[in-house]
């Protein structure tokens, strides 16, 4: 055995240490009452229930991305159209996915130790805890984002991570601008083989150019995704009212998300002033974060960035941070290591002190999780959608109050029986919505 597949054999260990460690947050979150973070997780089940009943390329026909839909709806032709086959594959894919940021780092020469610390603490802050088990397909997103922002300094991880790239930028926008921060650094980079690098910036592009000759197809307008987006949020009242706000959103909640990520970050940023390997390790993935940012900026200055929890769209950002910080207080700990060992023995205690407290205060930051409050459980509208599911009939009129209905449709698991008329913009009680039965 090589020392290449030596290597490989030794990481099964730590990742599936992982993975246990991942699965265990998610049955904890789920515990805990975690069930939606908005009525846009029950929404895409309802589409993806629709995609498995009569497939199509554009299951949302909306500014939704197809690639989450088309991964759903096949599981659901496979094992039914539920509510539970959405959240197992959401739980599946939010665990498995934590793999990626790992491989990604030991492509490009971290070690095991540090890949491994990188991503258990991504992958227990809060909202990545939340997503990893709500039926939106930002945990599964980001993990590939980060691989593939992080991979790109490994010619031979490239391919690989293109595909992951692809897949991730056919699911949220926040990928297209690490998909082209890939090209340009795999054009850039002079290594590896020519043709393994053209393969590599097309799987990469692939995605944005796909999905915007479609909308210039579907809807005459290659950006008509934006262009919605925007309508939406104006119609609904989501733009921010400030310059400030719009240019400050996306930034704070980098912080919000990943309070301790952003701390050690900072710290960390020391290790590129002095360490050539830290800087030819992380540029590209730095950039990588900051394109993310920078994108979603722009697009909260011209409405068409996410319309709430503005948390979801940055959590690519925390796991390419958590990355790096690792990987530069590693660096910077074995440089500055002092010489007498009742020093560096004082030093760990106190680092084992600071880890055991943070973990300590996880469990209650898991708690306080979204859609927690009385007006946006939707226990009764799921309560009501199984009855219907018992005994289904062959029409169903829903008139919602506000997006609630979608928790009902999704329970019930048929929509394509179901016609959905105006809302009637009440405020949301169980009784809502109004069904009626044909």
């Amino acid at each position: 055995m090589d020392a290449r597949r030596r290597g490989a054999s030794f990481d099964v260990a730590p990742v599936a240490f992982a993975l246990a460690i991942k699965a265990g947050i998610g049955a904890w979150v789920l515990h805990a009452g975690f069930t939606h973070v908005s009525d846009d997780d029950y929404a895409r089940v309802v589409i993806a229930e629709a995609f498995a009943h009569a497939p199509k390329l554009d299951p949302s026909g909306t500014s939704w991305l197809p690639f989450p839909f088309w991964l759903n709806g096949l599981a659901m032709m496979a094992f039914g159209r539920s509510l539970d086959v959405a959240g197992t594959v959401a739980f599946v894919l939010g665990t498995v996915a934590v793999a990626a940021p790992y491989a990604a780092m030991r492509a490009v020469g971290c070690r095991r130790f540090t890949a491994w610390i990188a991503v258990a603490v991504a992958m227990a802050t809060p909202w990545n805890a939340w997503l990893g088990v709500a039926t939106v397909p930002e945990a599964m997103t980001a993990c590939l984002i980060a691989a593939g922002a992080i991979a790109v300094t490994a010619p031979r991880a490239r391919v690989v991570a293109a595909v992951g790239l692809l897949a991730a930028a056919l699911s949220r926008y926040e990928a297209w601008p690490v998909c082209g921060v890939f090209a340009i650094a795999c054009v850039v980079d002079r290594r590896g083989a020519p043709r393994g690098k053209a393969l590599a910036i097309g799987l990469a592009i692939a995605g944005p150019l796909a999905w915007m000759a479609w909308n210039a197809y579907a809807h005459g307008s290659a950006l008509h995704f934006l262009d919605r987006v925007a309508a939406y949020r104006q119609a609904i009242g989501a733009a921010p009212t400030s310059l400030f706000t719009r240019l400050t959103t996306f930034p704070v909640a980098v912080a919000s998300a990943a309070p301790a990520v952003a701390g050690c970050t900072a710290v960390g940023a020391a290790a590129l002033a002095f360490d050539a390997q830290v800087r030819a390790r992380w540029a590209w993935p730095l950039a990588s974060a900051i394109a993310i940012l920078a994108f979603l900026v722009v697009g909260d200055l011209r409405d068409g960035a996410p319309t709430h929890h503005p948390e979801r769209a940055v959590i690519p950002i925390t796991w390419i941070l958590a990355a790096f910080a690792a990987d530069a207080l590693v660096t910077l700990t074995r440089r500055i290591a002092p010489a007498r060992a009742s020093q560096r023995v004082l030093i760990a205690n106190a680092v084992a002190i600071a880890v055991i407290g943070w973990c300590l205060m996880l469990p209650g930051r898991w708690a306080n999780h979204p859609a927690s409050s009385a007006s946006e459980s939707r226990d009764a509208q799921i309560a009501r959608g199984l009855v219907l599911q018992a005994q289904p009939p062959s029409h169903v009129t829903v008139t919602p109050c506000d997006y609630e209905h979608f928790a009902l449709i999704a329970a019930f698991g048929a929509p394509e029986r179901v016609e959905i008329v105006p809302a009637t913009h009440e405020p949301v009680t169980p009784a809502c919505p109004r069904v009626e039965l044909h």
